[in-house]
């Protein structure tokens, strides 16, 4: 089978579990010369009735994109890290152990946060690079967050993923098939406030919507620095390769709309390393830009297989030390037995009895 082939068959199988959604595009009277611009006012967002998006442009060179954080599309089970007393069903190549929850009826669907923020779309290069940050470092047009390649424990994501499968009807089958990061590279954050719904990669399941089922990649998203964000196709429908990139995963080639050729970031297609998703930033970003995205990002420590604990600058410690280290950084939270996100349970993994857990930083 050929691999345009190949693709066509996967977007048709995951355009069959999403949902219907309105993907109009947005306009606006705003008028520029700036390619970027006229690039953005073409996009195509998920707004409109039944979309989780709107997006304006306040002026020639600004656009503001605010979402209810909710995902395009998600999976029925999750699996989320465990804090103490919660019912383990896998561990992560790190160590991290996980248990199961809905996605509908243990608290995700509830506790995510809105996404909003002003970005400059007339951007340029800076003098040097900056580094990503925790918390969200684009916002993804399908109406949710993209994060850097790392967990806040400071592990690649796409490469610490973890699965379980366990009898049930409720996705589709006789078994179902939960994940740390489901199939369109996305999970929830967790935290005393609320859950961020990201990306670690090329969203998949926005990608087979924008782009059809053969490419080419259009733009997806929008960096912090303004800087816009496409999947891992070039102009001519070919996966484009980690080597073909700079440090911050981004290019200067032709794009379906810069014809031309234009600065822009590439999330490549089946990169489970660190370059699964934008290390740097080419541009400019604005520091209260910056300071309000990181919020959006998780510090909770994660508990690890060996007895241990994993706090979010990537220590490992005893139990006993992330407390401590909780009191201090998040005061009223506590790792004991019940600690739990508002509304957040995890079921065992027969779908019988719960457990509460809490949903950690991942």
């Amino acid at each position: 089978m050929t691999s345009s082939a190949l693709r066509a068959v996967s977007v048709l199988m995951i355009a069959g579990m999403l949902s219907s959604c309105s993907t109009s595009t947005t306009t606006s009277a705003a008028t520029t010369t700036n390619a970027y611009a006229t690039a953005y006012q073409n996009a195509k967002f998920n707004n409109g009735s039944s979309g989780n998006m709107t997006v304006s442009f306040p002026s020639s060179c600004s656009m503001t994109v605010s979402g209810t954080g909710v995902p395009y599309s998600h999976a029925v089970y999750y699996l989320a890290p465990v804090m103490n007393g919660g019912t383990v069903v896998a561990t992560t190549p790190s160590g991290i152990q996980l248990g199961l929850m809905t996605y509908a009826g243990t608290g995700i669907s509830t506790s995510i946060k809105a996404v909003s923020a002003t970005f400059n779309i007339c951007p340029t290069k800076a003098a040097s690079t900056t580094a990503t940050g925790g918390g969200p470092i684009g916002l993804m047009f399908a109406g949710t967050s993209l994060f850097d390649p790392y967990e806040a424990t400071s592990t690649v994501a796409l490469a610490d993923n973890a699965s379980y499968t366990f009898a049930s009807t409720a996705c589709g089958g006789s078994t179902c098939t939960a994940s740390f990061i489901d199939t369109c590279n996305e999970h929830p954050t967790g935290g005393s406030g609320g859950s961020t719904w990201h990306f670690h990669g090329v969203p998949t399941c926005w990608t087979s919507v924008v782009d059809g089922s053969s490419g080419p990649s259009h733009i997806i998203g929008i960096a912090l620095d303004g800087f816009p964000i496409y999947g891992g196709y070039d102009v001519n429908g070919v996966a484009v390769n980690v080597s073909a990139l700079d440090a911050c995963n981004g290019i200067t080639s032709a794009t379906p709309e810069f014809p031309g050729g234009a600065y822009h970031y590439v999330l490549p297609v089946g990169v489970t390393s660190a370059r699964s998703s934008i290390g740097c930033y080419a541009g400019t970003v604005d520091a209260t830009l910056s300071a309000a995205m990181q919020r959006l990002g998780c510090k909770m420590p994660m508990m690890l297989a060996n007895g241990k604990a994993r706090l979010p600058d990537g220590r490992e410690v005893s139990v006993a030390e992330a407390e401590v280290w909780m009191k201090q950084t998040m005061p009223g939270m506590d790792m004991g037995p019940g600690m739990v996100m508002p509304g957040v349970k995890v079921a065992s993994g027969d779908g019988g009895g719960r457990k509460r857990m809490g949903m950690a930083g991942m």
